[in-house]
């Protein structure tokens, strides 16, 4: 598509664009626009500039036709022969601050659509917006904000534009890739922020008949409800995955049935041979058995009514074998199963002391959803969590993701009252859209974890679950102006959610250096210290040394003692607004330690973290709260990593 005939198809979807002419080859250029550009529209010259098709800065209508015809004995000096096909285009030389809109057909997300700064420097910069061609107003705001650039958006050197108007920019762009839907990929640069508001001055745009990338819609029943299951390859082996499994399940409080060929009992209960001597109805079965005989097992679920199933077995897409993947899924679709897995840990619901993992039965009944591609690094999470008393309403395991995925499950957690927020830890994802679609449906934080940021990584986390990882700034920057949480620290998938509501923190500390530097830690995390009030100094006067200085980080003085922190504690966990409370010890040489360390074991009304700083002589003070399940650090990063 000529220059010109995208101007006017931008500008009958109302997009401003720099005044222009399209010229004939055989016409007398004139024009009511200066300084202007003229350029050849011809299929035959691709790289304009390299053809000295290109002339800049004209001030007249004379020198308009002196270009023309200079253009034209450049390129036919170069072997190409111009006729009647070929046009010619003036634009209109603007002046503005230069700003970049484009487009791409991401294979995960779909058409998406970048901003940035302008000209030559936005490769150098890389500061990109990202923005779903599905984005509302408010998170297509997000996303423009979410770049240093956007600073220019809010009345730069007094132009009196705003950021609402580069929003009702994108959604002209928005309306044009749908009306046109063969667009595969766009760019708009630069586009002028001008006192008009903003110009488009050079586009490019490509066409093709490739799709976008579909949402994938399907009828679905909550994975969720389950009140008979059977563990498919339960086995009397401890040794076994299938051993696990049922040891884990005979807590449900619902109906658990246990199969295996060999029969018998396996823990007091009756083990069925087959599928087919299972009781009707049966909700939801776990299947750990060899692959080649999962297929003939599903078919028999089926018969028993099963609507979810869990398959723990390995051997599929994360070793090649699509082939036997797709088989699952075509015959999940057809009889609109819902499946977790293959190559999964299983999965837990606490309401129901439901437990079909491998994992750990170590396992407390909270708020938190855990969904996670990766069965080692959720039972790592266990198995913290548990330690630190943290406990959760739901774990998925969703390994290689061939069914149910992150969107399908957001969506089922969120309609659970159980369930207050959502942690993912994500590898890669295939159906981008429908992950954005749930995101900003759901009104639960959800926070996400995502490897494969590296190339390095990318190739393990393919082989590990067979799923594309994609480019992380463009999934960062769509999830979170789809309103998720990126973590930098896999650990925050199941302390953050607890921390979030912490807005005001106060600091105990024996010295002021490090509070200092752990103050600096806390607002880089969007945290505020909280503000002391008259009253608050007046009750600490009357505890602490004449020369603290009755400011947050309350110093405490170096020669404070387990006494003096107790009474500091005690009384601002009295202090309205304090959401949490930060203990920093260092190792003075009065410091008692240990004793330190006994008194932050309470169970205090406030959230209390402690920050033990040193080496040996806090090692036995800090090996202590660890082992009894308190979280503590003995870095000042560290401890702000988990907000």
């Amino acid at each position: 598509m000529t220059e010109s005939k995208l101007y006017n198809l931008l500008s009958a979807h109302g997009i401003t664009v720099a005044p222009y002419k399209s010229i004939a080859f055989d016409e007398k250029p004139e024009i009511d626009f200066f300084p202007a550009a003229l350029k050849i529209e011809s299929p035959k010259v691709v790289h304009k500039s390299e053809y000295g098709a290109v002339k800049l800065n004209i001030a007249s209508n004379e020198q308009l036709q002196a270009a023309k015809a200079e253009i034209i004995k450049n390129v036919e000096s170069r072997g190409v022969k111009l006729d009647a096909s070929d046009r010619f285009i003036a634009t209109k030389m603007m002046r503005g601050e230069e700003l970049y809109f484009g487009m791409v057909n991401d294979d995960v997300f779909g058409k998406t659509i970048l901003f940035g700064k302008g000209g030559v420097l936005l490769e150098l910069y890389k500061d990109v917006g990202y923005i779903s061609l599905d984005a509302e107003r408010e998170e297509i705001g997000r996303a423009l904000r979410s770049t240093k650039i956007s600073k220019l958006l809010d009345n730069f050197r007094g132009l009196g534009f705003s950021i609402d108007g580069a929003v009702d920019f994108v959604v002209k762009l928005q309306e044009f890739i749908r009306k046109n839907p063969t667009v595969s990929e766009m760019d708009i640069n630069p586009v002028l922020l001008t006192s008009e508001g903003l110009i488009a001055v050079d586009a490019r745009v490509t066409f093709d008949d490739k799709a976008d990338v579909k949402t994938r819609a399907r009828g679905r029943s909550n994975f969720f409800d389950n009140r008979r299951v059977a563990v498919i390859g339960a086995s009397s082996d401890p040794s076994k995955v299938g051993y696990a499994i049922a040891k884990n399940a005979l807590n449900f409080k619902g109906e658990a049935y246990f199969v295996n060929a060999r029969g018998g009992e396996l823990f007091g209960k009756k083990l069925y041979k087959s599928v087919p001597e299972l009781p009707n109805d049966v909700d939801a079965a776990v299947i750990s058995i060899p692959g080649k005989f999962i297929l003939q097992t599903l078919e028999e679920l089926v018969d028993k009514n099963v609507k979810n199933v869990m398959v723990i077995s390995a051997g599929f897409k994360e070793v090649g074998d699509l082939e036997g993947e797709q088989k699952l899924i075509d015959l999940v679709n057809k009889h609109n199963l819902n499946m977790i897995g293959p190559n999964c840990l299983g999965y837990y619901k606490g309401e129901d002391s439901l437990n079909l993992t491998f994992g750990s039965n170590n396992v407390l009944d909270g708020d938190i959803a855990v969904v996670s591609q990766s069965g080692a690094v959720l039972a790592a999470l266990m198995d913290k969590a548990f330690q630190y008393k943290i406990g959760f309403s739901h774990i998925v395991s969703v390994g290689n993701m061939a069914d149910l995925d992150f969107g399908d499950l957001i969506g089922m957690l969120e309609s659970d009252p159980k369930c207050k927020a959502i942690s993912l830890y994500v590898e890669g994802m295939s159906n981008g859209k429908t992950f954005l679609e749930a995101a900003r449906r759901c009104k639960k934080p959800i926070y996400v974890f995502k490897t494969g940021r590296s190339n390095e990584s990318k190739a393990a986390a393919f082989s590990h679950t067979g799923n594309l990882s994609g480019n992380y700034e463009m999934f960062k920057g769509l999830l979170e102006s789809a309103g998720c949480i990126m973590l930098d620290n896999i650990e925050a998938l199941i302390f953050r959610p607890a921390l979030a509501k912490a807005k005001n923190i106060l600091i105990i500390t024996n010295a002021g250096g490090p509070a200092s530097i752990l103050t600096d830690y806390i607002v880089d995390h969007g945290k505020s210290l909280y503000k002391l009030t008259d009253e608050n100094i007046r009750v600490l006067d009357a505890a602490l040394p004449f020369n603290w200085p009755k400011a947050n980080p309350v110093d405490i003085i170096g020669d404070a003692m387990s006494d003096r922190y107790e009474k500091t504690l005690e009384i601002t966990q009295e202090f309205d607004g304090v959401d949490l409370i930060y203990v920093v010890v260092t190792p003075q040489f009065m410091t008692d330690g240990d004793k330190i360390a006994e008194l932050l074991l309470r169970k205090w009304k406030k959230p209390v973290i402690p920050v033990m700083l040193g080496g040996s002589d806090l090692q036995k003070g800090f090996d202590l709260l660890k082992n009894n399940g308190v979280l503590s650090f003995d870095t000042l990063k560290g401890a702000t990593e988990l907000l």
